[in-house]
């Protein structure tokens, strides 16, 4: 099992917040540690999954809004 600090390094490396002396570590542990190297990959792939998801709300939410607005300025 990767320890809680390890995955931090982890996440700050998927990132690209590591400073470099700490990258450079973490990567040769890469090289070396099949489990790290399966969480870093695993890691990599939920980051892109994240980077393509959608950050709008869908329509049925947007409606639900402003009937509730609407139905607010009809008991004015």
């Amino acid at each position: 099992m990767i320890k809680t600090s390890t995955q931090n390094e982890l996440i700050q490396y998927v990132y690209n917040e590591l400073a470099d002396d700490a990258r450079e570590q973490l990567e040769v542990a890469l090289m070396h540690d099949n489990e790290l190297a399966e969480g870093c990959s695993d890691l990599l792939l939920i980051h892109h999954l994240l980077d393509g998801a959608t950050r709008s709300p869908g329509d049925r939410a947007i409606n639900n809004i402003l009937n509730y607005s609407k139905s607010l300025s009809l008991q004015s």
